[in-house]
């Protein structure tokens, strides 16, 4: 693997223009390990953001490992999906390590990427750091990934240690739009719900 210059130039506020959002192992074979408030939280948050990319025209990556064991993505956000939107099978942990997963993401222009989904410690933190090593500004969405326990935190933790940055999902929604018309975009019909107990 041939490791790029990290695009430092690019850090600032997020540019939906170079974005493409990454849904990594969003299955219930993972999601069952959580708490039923944690797991419709990180559920409902990527919805929402998969439904604002989708808006916005922001490209949707989807990745799914062994789902003969664990499923496919779950339902209330693949519904959201556009018809074609693959889910593609990831046999390695970080994305960057099965070659051609990594040559799909080389192969599109975007080289911002936002992650978010299943387990922050190890699938989403090992595809953000390989992702960082190609060249991409990597973004982890700090309230749409989740871990068992304590894991989610360690996550987060290290994935900073080894330079991937953090956005929450309020913070990405407003650096996407940027200005008002923007912002009418994305609240016009039909209406992007917000998540719960999230004031948009």
């Amino acid at each position: 693997m041939t490791a790029h210059p990290s695009p430092q130039h690019s850090r600032g506020l997020i540019d939906r223009a170079d974005s493409i959002l990454l849904i990594i192992d969003l299955q219930a074979g993972f999601l069952d390990h959580l708490s039923a408030e944690r797991r419709e939280a990180i559920i409902d948050r990527s919805r929402f953001l998969v439904e604002v990319a989708t808006r916005l025209g922001i490209p949707r990556f989807a990745t799914v490992e062994d789902p003969a064991k664990n499923g496919m993505i779950t339902e209330r956000v693949s519904a959201c999906f556009e018809q074609g939107l693959a889910q593609r099978d990831k046999r390695f942990f970080g994305l960057c390590g099965q070659s051609n997963l990594r040559e799909a993401i080389l192969a599109q222009p975007k080289r911002t990427a936002i992650l978010i989904g299943m387990d922050t410690d190890c699938c989403v933190l090992q595809s953000a750091v390989g992702l960082l090593g190609e060249g991409f500004r990597s973004i982890i969405v700090s309230d749409a990934t989740e871990a068992p326990g304590l894991a989610r935190d360690q996550g987060l933790a290290r994935a900073e240690t080894l330079g991937v940055e953090l956005v929450a999902t309020r913070a990405l929604y407003y650096e996407w739009l940027r200005s008002l018309d923007d912002w009418a975009v994305a609240k016009a019909a039909p209406t992007i719900a917000s998540p719960a107990g999230m004031v948009i």
